[in-house]
């Protein structure tokens, strides 16, 4: 079986430059976690006190889910730059073999893919 950088063709520049956008991701996803665990921990405790402060519970609360995003934007960072490592005849393959793998349905609650056209109602 091949492996996908023999199936694409990738040259040794690409794999490294792919490698390093991999763990790039790998280490900001770490760090962003901790750091998410850390807000609810935060979070927790404030919701010990008999009194709770309402404000400061909703400021940490905003907190996590922004460091929630951040990460999922990087996540979409991340593969756009390693797309853009992949000639088109690259990406083209690599499409091509990632439709033929994957037989999920659609994600349901999630936006289309940009491709898809909004159907008119009858």
């Amino acid at each position: 079986m091949l492996t996908i950088k023999e199936y694409l063709g990738l040259s040794a520049d690409q794999v490294k430059k792919l490698e390093q956008l991999r763990d790039n991701f790998q280490r900001q996803s770490i760090r962003n976690e901790a750091d998410v665990k850390i807000v609810e921990l935060d979070i927790a405790a404030l919701l010990d006190n008999p009194a709770v402060e309402v404000a400061k519970v909703e400021a940490k609360i905003r907190e996590a889910e922004k460091l929630r995003a951040d990460l999922r934007i990087a996540r979409v960072r991340a593969i756009e730059q390693a797309k853009a490592v992949l000639t088109p005849e690259q990406r083209k393959k690599f499409y091509e073999n990632v439709e033929t793998r994957s037989a999920r349905p659609p994600r349901s609650g999630q936006n289309p893919p940009a491709t898809e056209k909004e159907q008119p109602s009858p």
